[in-house]
């Protein structure tokens, strides 16, 4: 299932072009692209604080695995990883 699309203005139909102008308020020129995303927005009020808090239970917890080790090797480790990632991306 895709949840985005990008189109060139001029490949658009007029029906959705002028839905494009209307959504953005504005004409579109020939020479633009339309990006369109679909998207569940992030929770908001008590959902959003409870998923905040999970998120710092979690975090909490984590940091508790590498009491104990010195500073520099975890910043090796990270540094290690970050290395890594960075050179093999899949």
């Amino acid at each position: 299932m895709r949840n985005g699309t990008l189109r060139k203005v001029v490949e658009l139909s007029p029906d959705a072009r002028r839905a494009m102008e209307a959504i953005l308020g504005r004409s579109l020129r020939d020479e633009e692209a339309v990006s369109v995303s679909v998207y569940k927005p992030a929770p908001t009020g008590t959902a959003r604080e409870e998923i905040a808090l999970r998120l710092r239970e979690r975090i909490d917890k984590t940091a508790r695995k590498g009491q104990g080790f010195p500073e520099m090797e975890i910043d090796a480790a990270i540094d290690e990883a970050a290395d890594h990632v960075r050179h093999h991306p899949e």
